[in-house]
């Protein structure tokens, strides 16, 4: 599965450049559901936060978990770019920003934060889930 969100856009201009009328359909708001979680990502990022905590008996360190949160975050949109050939800034965008939310929703270095709770991660992360499929990254309809 390509992992460019398919608009209305994306496939008239595909068979108009082809000459073809067989084209596949846009993605659904499940598919771009699934192409806004940057996956690969987080799952770096719950690999790097393990061995940051297992390395001090102490518990992790904040700095350190800040860094691998940053460096992961710059480098969210440039894999996706780069490696998974994601072209539209919309998506890039919103990606990162997804990124963003599941660290917080697994606690993080937000959690060394004094007014972090576990429970605003637990809330934020369905509701940024369930409203981040409604967009269209070309302001396409899904008609």
């Amino acid at each position: 599965m390509p992992r460019t969100i398919l608009t209305q856009r994306d496939i008239d201009a595909r068979a108009g450049a082809r000459g073809s009328t067989a084209a596949p359909s846009p993605d659904g708001y499940g598919s771009r559901i699934l192409k806004y979680i940057p996956a690969e990502v987080v799952t770096v990022y719950i690999a790097v936060q393990g061995v940051i905590t297992a390395a001090d008996p102490a518990g992790p360190n904040a700095t350190i978990l800040w860094i691998a949160f940053g460096i992961l975050l710059a480098l969210t949109p440039v894999y996706l770019w780069r490696i998974t050939h994601v072209t539209k800034a919309l998506q890039l965008a919103i990606a990162t920003i997804a990124f963003a939310v599941w660290v917080f929703a697994l606690g993080g270095p937000f959690a060394f934060l004094p007014w972090y709770q576990a429970v605003y991660g637990a809330v934020l992360l369905p509701l940024f889930t369930f409203a981040v499929g409604i967009i269209i990254p070309d302001g396409g309809s899904t008609a």
